[in-house]
């Protein structure tokens, strides 16, 4: 990678695409579920850490970068895209990950009726982080590719 924003980017998809596409799954794939589900509930917080102090990186670099050598177009598109990225980073560890580590805590004390019903706050959580994953590594991968274009 050529720059700093582009390459604080590419180490926050690559940790996000190695703890997403093979930490993840071979926690569920060689523990018991419940095993699974607390070794990764324990990872989560310090892998969206990692994400805002790469985005924080980043979008400082950017940043700088603009002021250095002066603003072109396309710099306010990486402004954005690295700002959205850090906004859904952060709010999916500030609001989505405390709301889904507590629906998973009352739906491990709940009965059954109540049970049900934070098994499906809980899957819909997940799904929320899903999504914000994924549009996270989509701007990342949009940006890394307005990097490798860009002119010198």
């Amino acid at each position: 990678m050529r720059s700093l924003p582009g390459l604080a980017v590419a180490l926050w998809l690559g940790a996000m695409g190695f703890f997403g596409f093979f930490v993840a799954p071979a926690a569920f794939a060689t523990l018991e579920r419940e095993a699974a589900g607390r070794f990764v509930n324990a990872i989560f917080p310090r892998y969206y850490l990692v994400g805002a102090a790469l985005g924080l990186l980043a979008l400082a670099s950017v940043l700088a970068r603009g002021a250095l050598k002066g603003w072109r177009g396309r710099d306010w598109v990486a402004v954005g895209l690295v700002g959205v990225m850090l906004a859904l980073t952060l709010y999916a560890r500030i609001v989505v990950l405390p709301a889904a580590h507590a629906a998973r805590e009352a739906m491990r004390g709940a009965e059954t009726g109540a049970g049900q019903a934070e098994s499906l706050r809980f899957a819909r959580l997940h799904r929320v982080a899903g999504a914000l994953n994924v549009a996270v590594m989509i701007a990342g991968v949009t940006f890394l590719t307005m990097e490798v274009t860009r002119r010198p």
